[in-house]
């Protein structure tokens, strides 16, 4: 499986970085998303020097963003004519609510609908690949979906609520799209890293910041222990064929989000979404 053809979104820092360092490692040929194409870039010339290889491509894309989208979408179908493993790994926290300029809240936006519109555009790639994969980055902090208030219109802004709620539908989202999927000998997983202190509390200062810092340290794993299981689920030939599991360090591990009512809905919610934005 050491030829595999994997993108990754959010890949210039945290997990999506480290995950690209390791894959790269095991002779992956890689896809970097990222908004920014010179951090991007730069992450994919220390790749290069580190494995003797090729640099991987650099693609820019905004996960917030549904133009930015299909632009990467677009960009990366010039490029190659398949994909082998899709990382959706992207995410964001911020402090205080914002809104794309879709008009969507930015959190619901990059988390969740950057992973179904990305997928989307990208499945015709996936069909055309060796076996192919979707991994999803979600969380065991997860909890508090609201659908009827998915971008907290109503309820007061807490980002700790905005971000769980997102990990939440990543789950769901990810079981009905390994159903959609199992026809098409696609599998597609979830997973969490555990506790990591990456770019996500990038935007925490002070003693908030110091907060998680401490709690990383006492309770928390390395980047690279985090970005192990990803790694694992895009490469590994002893996943080949399990689909709509949830992992944890390398573990099946039972996930209390279940129930095809709720997973179908979030699909739909997700449909609709994309589609106004288009």
């Amino acid at each position: 499986m050491s030829a595999r053809r994997v993108l990754i979104t959010g890949a210039t820092s945290g997990i999506g970085r480290e995950a690209a360092f390791q894959m790269a490692a095991q002779g992956a040929s890689l896809i970097l998303v990222a908004r920014d194409e010179a951090r991007g870039g730069a992450v994919a010339s220390e790749i290069a020097k580190r494995t003797g290889g090729a640099a991987p491509l650099v693609v820019k894309g905004d996960m917030s963003d549904a133009a930015s989208i299909r632009g990467c979408a677009a960009a990366v179908r010039r490029e190659v004519d398949r994909l082998d493993v899709l990382v959706n790994n992207a995410g964001i926290q911020p402090l205080a609510r914002r809104e794309t300029r879709d008009g969507v809240e930015q959190v619901f936006a990059t988390n969740v609908l950057g992973y179904h519109a990305l997928t989307q555009e990208l499945l015709p790639l996936l069909e055309r690949g060796e076996r192919a994969r979707v991994v999803t980055v979600a969380s065991t902090y997860a909890g508090w979906l609201d659908f009827d208030d998915l971008e907290f219109k109503r309820r007061p802004w807490d980002r700790i609520k905005a971000y769980k709620q997102s990990k939440q539908a990543n789950r769901i989202w990810t079981w009905a799209l390994a159903r959609r999927l199992g026809d098409k000998q696609i599998t597609a997983n979830a997973m969490s890293p555990g506790l990591v202190d990456t770019g996500l509390y990038r935007d925490l200062k002070g003693v908030p910041r110091a907060f998680m810092t401490l709690l990383a340290k006492l309770f928390g794993r390395s980047v690279a222990k985090g970005a192990d299981t990803v790694t694992w689920l895009a490469l590994g030939a002893d996943v080949e064929g399990k689909s709509g599991i949830f992992w944890v360090d390398r573990k099946e591990t039972p996930c209390q989000f279940r129930g095809e009512k709720d997973e179908e809905r979030m699909w739909f919610v997700c449909e609709e979404y994309v589609a106004r934005r288009r």
